[in-house]
Order: structure tokens, then C-alpha cells, then sequence
């Protein structure tokens, strides 16, 4: 009897050692910095600004800060690998897949625009502003690096509405301490299969969210606010120039500076007011005399040094793609929306930018197409109070209210 209850007590005494394991290590302190020299030194996980020699190599710095993603997702990439020939053969296979051809960008042009008609046709006058843009990007992301069409008409977009929603949860639950594994996130996986049914998801170097993820996640929430941006400023050259590169998305078109502003800056500005990624940690790992190997978190505020008045100037807050015409050295450095190398984002040169401006161009024609669209917050209140003012919230969940509402009253 006696032996029964030190055994129970013993096995609560674990359960709440580990819980606390759990909680400190969510908890563990990260150190920012925001300088440009100083964040490119830790993005590429050189411990030198620390004066110490950091004991792990730059992958495995990046694997282990990133590990929680392994758990929540059951991926293995370019993010949570710390093999560098995996990497590097990672990184190989997705340029691969990212170099698409002209007839590749026009028919990913046709099918956002379908995507996007059936929102407005099917929307009873209302649209949800961040489940459109996050169905928009995935269906981007799917059938222009995936080839997934034609087996996924308009009217599927439901399914891509509701996968786009299970990343987005998945991926808050992961930033902190009660991470949903794969193995648990039933709707996860269902979504997977119902898009990839033949492959094997949990097998780590196979699962179609090793792409999928890179590319939506950080993609959609640029996309949604440059909207933003571009509608408040009620600039018709703006617009027109976004719905141009939707209807023909070339190169040629990406860059025409005619009007005295190219889409090309226009994203780039945005890319900078509303970086991908906000902050980019790696784990340290420092000899201690005392203690032995210490590991320690050090973050990149890629934010800060997009938004830094010194550097930027004092309109440094506001959406200024003119900015792009003459960057300074000093800005040509402090500006890191897709990282710097050795791990620089292979997007970088042609998709990502030319990815963001196709789903904003996208959402213009369909509102164009489809009447006059005000927007509004929920219960059709004024949005007045999420997009007046200076720069837009960055928060990943700052939008969820917003919509746009068909207003009858001014048709004609």
C-alpha cells in the first residue's frame, strides 16, 4: 500500500517537473536586437557579436529554434533540418519548383480570377477580407508550384477557406505552449489528404506542407494589407497598375515604371511596412566553464530595422512606394523581408514579390467586376476604426473583423 503511494507520488512529481520543463521552456528569455548588422550576424547564427563561438552550426541554430513546427506540422525542410546537404538539395528542389514559365503565370492569372469571381458571384454581397485573401494565396501556392488544377474547380474553394483556417490555427498553437502535434490535428490531416491523397503525410520529407507552409503563411497577411493600403489611399493609377499585372503577370509588366511607379515597388513597399516575417530567432550554443553547453535565443527584429525613421526617414511609417526608386546603403541593408544568406529565401528574386502582387491585383479585378464594395466591420459597422490612422496593424489576427459588403445603393 505504502509502496502504491509513493509510486503515485512519484508520478505526479514527474508530471509536474515536466510541465514546468514545459512552461520555462516557452518561457526560456530571448534576446532582441534591432540593427541591421546586428540581426544579419544572427540570422546567419554567428555568435560573434556576442564574443563567444557559437557551438552549433548555423542549420542547427535555425533547426532547433524552429522545432516546434516539426511537432505541429510534421514537416522536415529547409527551416527544421540541421543537415545542410538536405538543405542545400531542399533548396535546389524548391528553386525548381518556383521557376515557372510565362504560360504557368497566365494560367495561375485565369484561375485567380475564377477563384475570385466565384467569391463575389456566390458572396450574397459580403466577403470576409482575410478568408478570401487566404484562399486566394493558397490556391496560388497549390496550383502554381503543386499543378494541382483541373482538379480543383472555383467552387472548391470551400475547402481551400477551411485548410487555409486549420494553418492558421495550427500555426498560433505552435508559437507557444500548448502545440497541437500532427499526430493529434485530425482536421489537419484530413485537409492534406483531401488535396494530396496519395502522399504519405506522416512521413516527414514527403508532407506537402514542407512547401505549402513557406509560401502561404507569410504571403497572405502582406497580401491583405497592401490591399488595404492601396484602397485607403485611393490612388487609381495604384490600382489600375495592380489590376494590369493580374490580367498579364510579366516581368515586363512587374517593372513598368510608367505612371512613375512600378508594382514591382509598390510590393516592395509593402514587403518592408509589413515584413513576412516580424522576427527571426536562433538558438545559441555557448561553452559555459560552469555549467557546460548553455543554449541561448537571440532575435532578429527584421520589423524594427523596416521601420527605423533614421534609417527610413519620418514618413518611415507610412506606405510610400516612391521610397524604391533610390535606396541608400543603409537601406539596402537594414531591408530583409525574405532573409539574407546563407539563408535566403528562394522566393526572394521572382515568386514571393510577383506572388503578393498577383492576389492583390486579383482582388481588385473581382471588386471591379462586381459592383461597389465598401468596407466594413462586423455587424456592417464603420471600418473606420482599423484602417484610419498611420501604419496598419501587423498583428495576424488584427483583419478577422473586416468585410467587404456590396453596396447596392450606389450601383448604377
Amino acid at each position: 500500500m505504502f509502496a502504491t503511494i509513493l509510486k503515485g507520488l512519484a508520478v505526479i512529481i514527474l508530471f509536474l517537473f515536466l510541465q514546468h520543463s514545459s512552461i520555462h521552456f516557452f518561457r526560456q528569455k530571448t534576446t532582441m536586437y534591432n540593427t541591421p548588422k546586428l540581426c544579419r550576424l544572427i540570422i546567419a547564427a554567428d555568435g560573434r557579436f556576442t564574443n563567444k563561438t557559437n557551438l552549433l552550426s548555423p542549420y542547427e541554430s535555425r533547426a532547433l529554434s524552429n522545432s516546434r513546427f516539426k511537432t505541429a506540422f510534421c514537416i522536415r525542410n529547409a527551416f527544421t533540418s540541421s543537415d545542410e546537404d538536405f538543405v542545400t538539395q531542399h533548396m535546389k528542389d524548391i528553386k525548381m519548383l518556383l521557376n515557372l514559365t510565362p504560360l504557368d503565370w497566365n494560367h495561375l492569372s485565369h484561375s485567380l480570377q475564377e477563384s475570385a469571381r466565384y467569391w463575389v458571384n456566390s458572396s450574397q454581397g459580403t466577403i470576409h477580407l482575410a478568408s478570401i485573401t487566404q484562399t486566394l494565396t493558397l490556391r496560388l501556392v497549390l496550383v502554381g508550384i503543386f499543378k494541382l488544377e483541373p482538379r480543383i474547380p472555383p467552387s472548391g474553394d470551400l475547402f481551400f477557406a477551411d485548410f487555409a483556417r486549420c494553418i492558421n490555427e495550427s500555426w498560433i498553437l505552435a508559437k507557444g505552449p500548448d502545440i497541437l502535434s500532427f499526430e493529434h490535428n485530425e482536421e489537419l490531416r484530413d485537409c492534406v489528404t483531401a488535396f494530396f491523397p496519395s502522399s504519405d503525410q506522416f512521413q516527414r520529407d514527403e508532407n506537402p506542407l514542407n512547401v505549402i507552409l513557406p509560401g502561404y503563411e507569410t504571403t497572405w497577411r502582406v497580401a491583405l494589407r497592401m490591399f488595404l493600403e492601396i484602397r485607403r489611399a485611393q490612388n487609381e493609377i495604384w490600382v489600375d497598375k495592380m489590376v494590369s499585372f493580374a490580367l498579364h503577370p510579366t516581368r515586363v509588366q512587374f517593372q513598368d515604371v510608367e505612371d512613375g511607379i512600378s508594382v514591382e515597388a509598390m510590393v516592395s513597399e509593402a514587403l518592408r511596412l509589413y515584413p513576412p516575417t516580424r522576427r527571426v530567432r536562433r538558438t545559441f550554443r555557448f561553452d559555459d566553464d560552469k555549467n557546460g553547453a548553455v543554449d541561448e535565443t537571440f532575435a532578429a527584429d527584421i520589423e524594427a530595422c523596416h521601420l527605423d525613421k533614421i534609417i527610413w526617414g519620418t514618413d518611415a511609417l507610412e506606405y510610400k512606394p516612391s521610397r524604391f526608386a533610390t535606396l541608400t546603403e543603409e537601406q539596402k541593408e537594414a531591408y530583409m523581408p525574405f532573409g539574407i544568406p546563407p539563408f535566403l529565401c528562394p522566393a526572394k528574386p521572382v515568386f514571393g514579390p510577383r506572388m503578393v502582387g498577383m492576389v492583390v491585383g486579383i482582388l481588385f479585378l473581382a471588386l471591379q467586376e462586381g459592383g461597389r464594395w465598401r468596407l466594413v466591420g462586423r455587424d456592417k459597422h464603420s471600418a473606420n476604426d482599423y484602417v484610419s490612422g498611420g501604419r496598419l496593424n501587423n498583428d495576424r489576427s488584427a483583419f478577422d473583423d473586416l468585410f467587404l459588403y456590396l453596396n447596392e445603393e450606389m450601383d448604377g
